[in-house]
């Protein structure tokens, strides 16, 4: 019975002293007591701890008289507490094994969930995001184990495993919500050559043919031109009242009847004008104030690959002089980052920008289209010629911010547009995750 009561309070003390132990220092004096004494495997460790407890309640030998040695030497450490010592550092090598394999074990249930859920047939978004989720929870148990764990080797080639399945659940999921975006696409009446581009303000994005530049981008290459204005002037410490003359051969057929040539107006003007009114007149005169070799410049240099502007803008008979050389380009994807650069205050001037996106004037595209849904209308801009019909708009959602452009040739009309962009507006108003 003395013998048992002993055990206890051995038992105790440790139990005290672990649960005193921060993670850090219990990583720190496990990896150490491994290193060590080099067991093998969890049934190893037991048996030292079993051992040792042993050893412990052994009676403890009775202390030697003191002698003058002694005295002038001090004595080596009391071998009961090296034994209490060595028991501590077990007790802890043995709870971080035991959490290493839970981990570990966890990890493989949601694995075989996972493969459960993605070897169902016609997978939906739900159900191909469910699968993704399972993956990504997988990999993060897997993390929980220690590099020096006995279970390490396994778990590496499991990390591997599954960080494979990870990328092919996350491309089923990108599959799918295109697959969604081609069906909205159908339904509006859009066309095959139609491109859809969505992105969350964190950039989770999924696109239709987003990076296929249309025939032509028409008012919608607008945008690009006022990013780079606002680079230049704040680099520059150009103020926005600075007036600029407006050349009369800049001239061509406009929506705008606030722009007349040849005349000053302040640059802030010409900004305003060019995206609320859609103006040529003041676009092609911003064309010549910054240079197309500038624009396109900061347009590779911000990572734009596709988008340049090599082209002024027209209207139906009248052709600006100097017109420029080769046609302007964009793709929906590079338009819908640059409205999420604009939106998340990623580029100069930006604050301003928002503001004249919310002043646009032709609301029969996104404004009209969010009329009724859950969506709240952010700001806009909207391109159209007689090749393509198409607009970038921002919108919030239960207050997430989001940003969609859908670009179609010219065979589309508003109808079609409006009606892809309240799909996906009332699908996501439905499905947050999206």
């Amino acid at each position: 019975m003395r013998e048992f009561k002993r055990f206890l309070s051995i038992a105790n003390k440790m139990a005290a002293v672990v649960a005193g132990i921060g993670l850090v220092q219990m990583l720190t004096i496990a990896s150490s007591f491994s290193q060590s004494s080099n067991p093998r495997s969890l049934d190893e460790l037991y048996k030292i701890r079993d051992r040792l407890v042993s050893e412990l309640e052994q009676p403890a030998s009775p202390s030697p008289e003191p002698t003058l040695l002694s005295r002038l030497v001090p004595l080596a450490a009391n071998p009961q507490q090296k034994l209490l010592s060595q028991l501590q550092a077990v007790e802890v090598e043995i709870l971080v094994e035991q959490r290493a394999n839970d981990n570990l074990q966890q990890a493989v249930r949601l694995a075989n969930r996972a493969v459960e859920t993605g070897g169902q047939q016609n997978q939906s978004i739900e159900s191909s995001q469910q699968t993704q989720f399972l993956w990504n929870q997988a990999l993060n148990n897997l993390q929980e184990v220690p590099q020096y764990s006995f279970l390490a080797s396994l778990t590496a080639s499991k990390t591997q495993e599954y960080r494979e399945n990870l990328t092919a659940a996350t491309s089923q999921v990108q599959q799918a919500k295109s697959d969604f975006l081609a069906a909205v696409a159908r339904e509006s009446g859009l066309s095959e050559n139609a491109s859809i581009g969505i992105c969350h303000l964190s950039r989770e994005c999924v696109n239709l043919r987003g990076d296929v530049p249309p025939v032509s981008p028409a008012s919608l290459i607008k945008l690009p031109i006022a990013v780079a204005l606002m680079q230049k002037v704040e680099k520059e410490k150009i103020s926005l009242n600075k007036e600029v003359f407006v050349d009369a051969g800049n001239f061509t057929e406009d929506s705008s009847t606030q722009i007349l040539s040849p005349k000053n107006y302040p640059l802030k003007t010409l900004l305003e004008e060019m995206i609320d009114r859609s103006s040529n007149t003041a676009t092609n005169q911003l064309i010549d104030y910054l240079g197309s070799d500038y624009i396109n410049q900061f347009l590779e240099n911000r990572g734009y690959q596709v988008t340049r502007v090599n082209f002024k803008l027209m209207g139906e008979k009248i052709m600006p002089t100097n017109p420029g050389s080769g046609p302007n380009r964009l793709t929906a994807n590079e338009l819908t980052e640059m409205m999420v650069q604009i939106y998340n205050g990623e580029t100069p001037g930006a604050k301003l920008l928002v503001e004249t996106l919310n002043g646009q004037y032709d609301r029969a595209l996104g404004f009209a289209a969010l009329q009724g849904t859950q969506a709240q209308w952010l700001g806009e801009k909207t391109g159209e010629n007689s090749l393509v019909l198409g607009t970038t708009l921002a919108m919030s959602i239960d207050g997430e911010a989001y940003v969609m452009t859908v670009i179609d040739s010219r065979s589309s009309g508003d109808r079609q547009i409006r009606q892809s962009i309240s799909k996906i507006a009332d699908y996501i108003s439905r499905n947050p995750s999206f």
